[in-house]
């Protein structure tokens, strides 16, 4: 089936003029899945939201609407436009209206994910064609952050309102359109597919080096999850991100360090330590060539 709309030229609209829809609405529960199918996901002014709690199996999904697709524990597998695409834990995609997708869970145990079906309003066209039906997310981002929320909250039993979701999450889909839009323009590639392509391995660098903040890494460690070789993985990382993927890292860790301190949940000597530094001396360089100003003066702000 082809699809309804060309890359996501109608996804960065979908927030406007929802306050048309909302007076009078009644708060809408999330809709559950626990089992295995085929399904078409229609449009719906004001979305519809899926907590899935699946494991082993695969389903066929026609989303005729704009969709996010998040996982909160375990991992997916999405077989779209020919390619398999792996989504984990705090990860997410963003499917565009008209997508035909194949699911699958790998394992026994219980995966867990929230499909939002993004509001569709009859807004204008903003053009933002990126080269692919699909845009992948790391759990870096912002946007994950708040899916991740939102289905702590579902899995909780909490009295959510999956209208007020299917909002958040277009206007969290738009802001989030926008980032990866500039990130991509940075990129020095010419075919804007392989620059989308080169952006989801990047995200993915920077997805790891978060979810590793705590210990020491490789640029081997980060080469093998962006599967690209270090001499592209540290030039278009620069290029996107400013400095260079063990930078970004360690730079991450003095941002870490500094909350450490500032609710004095651990001396700089200990810190020096955890992170590996020689001496105290060598951390408080560090430390202020990022701040400005030594690890004694972090708890005092």
């Amino acid at each position: 089936m082809a699809r309804s709309l060309s890359g996501f030229q109608q996804v960065t609209r979908l927030a406007v003029r929802l306050s048309d829809y909302e007076d009078g609405d009644a708060p809408r529960p999330l809709n559950l899945m626990t089992h295995h199918g085929e399904v078409i996901r229609h449009p719906s002014v004001l979305g519809n939201v899926f907590l899935s709690r699946l494991t082993s199996g695969s389903s066929r999904i026609l989303a005729l609407a704009p969709s996010v697709r998040f996982v909160l524990q375990g991992e997916e597998y999405y077989n779209i436009d020919g390619r398999l695409r792996r989504v984990r834990a705090g990860e997410f995609i963003l499917v565009e209206a008209g997508t035909d997708s194949d699911a699958r869970i790998p394992t026994t145990s219980e995966t867990i994910g929230l499909c939002i079906y993004l509001p569709s309003t009859p807004s204008g066209l903003v053009e933002a064609d990126i080269g692919s039906p699909v845009i992948f997310g790391g759990g870096a981002d912002p946007f994950a952050q708040a899916l991740d929320r939102f289905a702590r909250q579902a899995v909780c039993g909490a009295n959510v309102d999956s209208h007020w979701i299917a909002r958040a999450a277009a206007r969290g889909a738009e802001e989030f359109l926008a980032r990866f839009h500039e990130r991509r323009k940075l990129l020095r590639h010419s075919r804007p597919a392989a620059r989308t392509e080169v952006l989801h391995r990047l995200e993915r660098a920077r997805a790891f080096i978060h979810g590793n903040a705590d210990r020491t890494i490789t640029l081997e460690d980060v080469c093998r999850e962006a599967a690209l070789s270090r001499f592209h993985l540290t030039r278009m990382f620069s290029e996107v991100y400013g400095v260079p993927p063990l930078s970004y890292h360690r730079q991450l860790r003095l941002d870490l360090a500094a909350i450490r301190l500032q609710h004095r949940l651990a001396t700089p000597s200990a810190i020096a330590r955890e992170l590996g530094y020689g001496s105290l001396s060598a951390f408080s360089r560090a430390f202020r060539s990022r701040f400005g100003f030594p690890p004694s003066q972090q708890r005092s702000r």
